[in-house]
């Protein structure tokens, strides 16, 4: 199902945007060989060349549907509905990923991608399967160790923006956050970020204090769906604590720690 929607995707897309469709890949956990038992979202990257100004403003394309943004929009949401499958798709204009700055998500200029520096160290480690024309290895350059560690940074604010809006008791966001801070720490330790969840839930219990062992253990039933209810009870539980504790490892360099986190 994953491949027929990848295509069916990619096949829209050279319609509407034919040869400015630079480069398409599928990356994230999907690609992973211990990915999850249950579906998930598939994460894609998309390159496009010669955006109009009107193309990278949505209140301008939304109002005309024969825009090619518009168009695209109609496109994935009628494969994805047709296929049960959800798209989490990075829109990217061509002339803004060449370095370590931020670039801006390509028909929504006022959204900075923020985890550019992790999904450049993925791509660069060949963490994707290739789609269309090229690469990421022709178009994106290697993240610096100051751009990963902010990247991580705003991957921890996600985090606790979740537990400041209450949602440890949901069974998705708890596993996440506690499996993506085991991400976080472990890229901490050695520099790399490129791992599963279900690997980063593996280092942690190699690494990390037995306290944190069966909330931990508990995120990986949860993360393949076979969670029970004590199981559930833990993540929720452990969550906010757990993300307190990733926090402590990885300090704030931000000055206004008083307000509320960010989300990604």
């Amino acid at each position: 199902m994953a491949a027929g929607a990848c295509v069916a995707l990619r096949d829209a897309l050279l319609d509407i945007l034919g040869d400015d469709l630079v480069g398409m890949w599928l990356h994230g956990g999907t690609t992973f060989a211990d990915r999850s038992v249950i579906s998930g979202d598939l994460d894609i990257a998309v390159v496009i060349d010669q955006l109009a100004e009107a193309e990278r403003t949505p209140r301008v394309w939304r109002a005309d549907p024969t825009s090619r943004p518009s168009r695209i929009r109609a496109a994935q949401a009628a494969i994805a509905s047709r296929l049960g499958v959800q798209f989490d798709t990075t829109y990217l204009a061509l002339e803004e990923i060449g370095g370590g700055r931020l670039p801006r998500s390509a028909f929504r200029r006022a959204h900075r991608e923020n985890s550019w520096a992790v999904s450049r160290a993925h791509w660069l480690a060949g963490q994707y399967v290739p789609l269309h024309g090229h690469g990421p290895q022709n178009l994106v350059v290697a993240p610096t160790g100051r751009e990963l560690r902010w990247a991580l940074d705003r991957e921890l604010e996600h985090l606790e923006r979740h537990v400041a809006e209450g949602d440890a008791g949901d069974p998705y966001e708890a596993t996440y956050g506690i499996l993506n801070g085991c991400r976080i720490l472990r890229t901490l330790e050695t520099g790399d970020p490129v791992i599963s969840k279900r690997s980063a839930g593996d280092w942690g219990l190699a690494s990390l204090p037995s306290r944190w062992h069966p909330a931990i253990r508990a995120a990986q039933r949860s993360y393949d769906g076979m969670a029970s209810s004590k199981d559930i009870e833990l993540v929720s539980r452990w969550m906010p604590e757990f993300v307190d504790d990733v926090r402590e490892r990885l300090p704030t360099r931000r000055s206004a720690r008083s307000r509320e986190p960010r989300w990604s």
